[in-house]
């Protein structure tokens, strides 16, 4: 009773929240293009201080050097090409950017727009950036940088900008150390949501990637899960739960095996076969790699486990003992009220997800255990 008093008295002065991760807190791309020197000891700067990747974009070779009159003719004759569609050659060149949750870019601004180099690479890889997190670094002499922000954003149109822009003139370039760091505490990334699994058959083990809908969510919830799935068709297992989840049914173009299905709301499949279908299902994930899948299975019931990776987590496990209980209440208010000196799952106790924990995760909490939807 004591603490619940102390956790009430403290609610109007209390402010107490997780924020969103910071650059160091993500897997972070330094992505730089580089002329003069300047802009990669920027970008050195700032993967020393984010533990980022560097990852240099490296021109074709031709422009005239040192810098001059010249430098500056031949980049705009360039850029006049670019707009007209010609896009010159570059020589850095990247597959996929999975391994990176936040991209940032650092690059000089020519003629007062971004450099040529990055600007082509962007447009090379706008299809694999798609959807990326991304923070822009511009180095200038003195001109303002309002036409590279305008072409970060029209090269990634579809791409998350977080924060402003971070720009160094020549002024400021003996602050380059100071000024990085105090940029990157400003960007607040957005922690990746955890969405890998494991499912075990037998002593086989495949990894599964969650969908990114409510269904997987809920399903997170019930995890671990050890199961006896029914066969059926041929070509899956099935499952029934004793209650409904979440469900936004549809006819996939077809199932493949590996599939992780919600059919109807309440009846779990893992399909081991690949096959047309006119049935309706929610998905739930799939396995990445079903390769002796059908195998393990075999051609009568199964059991099978569900659980999540190390390091995901269950919405509510505040404590992290992988189930949501009262000691998962007690646990956040011991966090919110400064009792505990031990660490939580900040993204579990997140429970409302507004990404913050706060009192109003601690009442949403207190819905789950009471099966309040």
């Amino acid at each position: 009773m004591k603490k619940i008093f102390l956790l009430f008295t403290l609610l109007v002065s209390m402010c107490a929240t997780c924020k969103a991760a910071t650059a160091a807190e993500v897997r972070t791309l330094v992505l730089y293009y580089t002329y003069s020197g300047v802009t990669e000891t920027l970008a050195q700067n700032i993967a020393d201080e984010c533990g980022g990747t560097l990852l240099q974009v490296v021109d074709h070779g031709n422009y005239p050097r040192p810098e001059s009159q010249q430098t500056y003719n031949y980049a705009n004759n360039e850029r006049s090409q670019i707009d007209a569609g010609n896009w010159p050659e570059i020589q850095t060149s990247v597959d996929n950017f999975d391994n990176w949750d936040a991209i940032i870019i650092c690059t000089p601004l020519w003629n007062g727009k971004m450099a040529n180099p990055m600007l082509t690479f962007l447009h090379n890889h706008a299809d694999k950036l798609d959807q990326k997190q991304v923070a822009l670094a511009v180095t200038s002499w003195s001109s303002g940088i309002t036409n590279v922000v305008t072409d970060a954003h029209n090269m990634l149109p579809n791409n998350t900008f977080v924060g402003n822009p971070l720009h160094i003139d020549y002024n400021h370039r003996s602050q380059i150390h100071d000024m990085a760091a105090n940029w990157l505490t400003t960007l607040d990334f957005e922690a990746p949501v955890a969405n890998k699994m494991r499912v075990i058959v037998g002593d086989k083990t495949f990894s599964a990637t969650l969908a990114d809908n409510n269904t997987a969510e809920e399903f997170k919830e019930v995890l671990p899960l050890t199961i006896t799935m029914t066969e059926l068709n041929g070509n899956e297992k099935y499952y029934f739960f004793n209650s409904n989840f979440s469900a936004n049914a549809s006819v996939p173009d077809s199932i493949r095996a590996g599939d992780i299905m919600l059919y109807q709301r309440n009846c779990l499949v893992l399909f081991y076969k690949t096959f047309k279908t006119s049935y309706s299902y929610t998905r739930i994930g799939a396995i990445d790699d079903p390769t002796g899948l059908a195998d393990a299975l075999g051609t009568e019931s199964a059991i099978v486990t569900f659980e999540l990776v190390p390091g995901d987590f269950i919405k509510g496990d505040v404590n992290g003992d992988n189930e949501v209980s009262i000691g998962d209440v007690s646990a956040l208010i011991d966090y919110l009220l400064g009792l505990e000196a031990s660490s939580i799952n900040a993204a579990a106790a997140d429970v409302n997800t507004d990404k913050e924990v706060t009192i109003a995760d601690v009442s949403a909490l207190i819905d789950i255990l009471l099966g309040i939807n």
